[in-house]
């Protein structure tokens, strides 16, 4: 299709921890809003709640492909395991690249766009400043301040959008794409079905989080998966054990962070107010990963960012590696329209492509640094299963649905 008057490349970042009924939803959504070509920009074997995912990157790729996306690129490991902001400026520019992208969907539980466009200017509000400091100082978490923050200035009514996970994520993509001056037009579909992150069922949709709670108790989830996603999981290499992959690494994970010192803990991303001094004597004292957590908990620190912490510390991310953009393209996957896509691309893409290992001889030293962290992180995920031969340096081509 050469004809760019009727092409149109849409994207959507996302973790499809594993793909399901929903996500599909959404795809068919996208073209039936006129979407000629899907880009998937997906987080890969580490995800934001700071867990190992539970299918390996190329596998979830693999299903993406088969249910609707024609091209899935990676999130590299330092945003796709980060706070909501960063997670969403890494995919934002990784999508920007690309120079030919025409939108970027993603799900919300309002359905307003124009509600987060307004709340996007409103968190980037000047006056912002003075009024979190004053919550946050009462110790209360940076999504809860930031929320009254917004009331306080903006009234009830728009604050009440910072309450919900996907609305805060459209929030930071629109955010995102304000920050870096992109022509990318941020579109919303509204969630059907379930809340996120709910045991709930409504008829064949369920959350993620519920689907990885039924595959550990090894319940069937099949129903909630579409059947070619479900039949591509079955054939993984990489099976997730039956106990959990986190189960798997625990023991490592614990003897990483007793070998670290305080200085070494408080390099670690969103470590800082003295919080290294508890995560130090909190690890001498846990012997499960539950409890840890449950040792540095705070009324200041979420579960979600103690989680967080705890994985930057295992893969051995430091705060320097937090301070560029994603500094590579690397492709997992694509099909004949992805093929397309990458061929429009040819003379607008920014960055460089990387397919296989040794495209990274030639990359530049910062973007070789971040991807062989991607790497690294890629052999300590193959610990976490059945097998362990899913190795970044060993992955020679992407998976590509003919």
């Amino acid at each position: 299709m050469n004809d760019t008057k009727n092409r149109k490349i849409s994207s959507v970042i996302c973790e499809y921890n594993p793909f399901h009924n929903g996500h599909e939803y959404m795809l068919r959504k996208m073209r039936e809003g006129g979407a000629t070509h899907i880009i998937a920009c997906m987080s890969g074997n580490f995800t934001q709640r700071g867990e190992a995912a539970v299918f390996d990157k190329y596998t979830r790729a693999k299903a993406a492909l088969s249910c609707g996306a024609d091209l899935v690129i990676e999130l590299p490991v330092s945003f796709a395991c980060s706070w909501a902001e960063r997670f969403a400026l890494g995919g934002v520019s990784l999508i920007d690249s690309f120079g030919c992208v025409d939108e970027i969907a993603f799900g919300s539980e309002c359905g307003d766009i124009k509600l987060l466009k307004t709340a996007a200017c409103a968190i980037s509000d000047d006056r912002m400043k003075t009024v979190l400091k004053k919550y946050l100082d009462t110790g209360m978490t940076f999504a809860a301040a930031r929320q009254k923050s917004v009331e306080e200035i903006y009234g009830k009514e728009l604050s009440v959008v910072l309450s919900s996970p996907n609305d805060i994520l459209g929030i930071e993509y629109i955010k995102a794409l304000q920050q870096i001056g992109s022509t990318i037009k941020p579109y919303t579909i509204m969630r059907t079905g379930t809340a996120h992150d709910s045991t709930e069922t409504n008829g064949t949709i369920t959350s993620a989080m519920h689907i990885r709670e039924m595959n550990t108790a090894g319940e069937n989830y099949t129903d909630y998966i579409p059947e070619k996603a479900a039949r591509i999981y079955s054939q993984a290499k990489n099976l997730p054990p039956k106990q959990g992959r986190m189960a798997k690494l625990e023991a490592a994970i614990l003897y990483k962070l007793r070998m670290m010192s305080k200085n070494e803990l408080a390099d670690v991303p969103e470590v800082g107010e003295g919080l290294e001094n508890r995560i130090y004597e909190a690890v001498r004292k846990s012997t499960s990963l539950h409890e840890l957590i449950f040792n540095i908990k705070s009324k200041r620190y979420t579960h979600a960012r103690i989680r967080r912490i705890i994985m930057y510390a295992f893969l051995g991310i430091g705060k320097t590696n937090m301070q560029t953009l994603p500094q590579y393209i690397k492709i997992l996957g694509f099909n004949d329209k992805g093929r397309e896509i990458l061929k429009f691309a040819g003379n607008t893409v920014k960055l460089p492509l990387v397919v296989r290992y040794a495209d990274s001889y030639h990359l530049s030293d910062s973007a070789k640094a971040m991807y062989e962290i991607e790497c690294r992180c890629d052999d300590i995920y193959a610990l976490s299963g059945e097998t362990a031969d899913i190795c970044g340096r060993n992955c020679t081509s992407p998976i590509i649905i003919l």
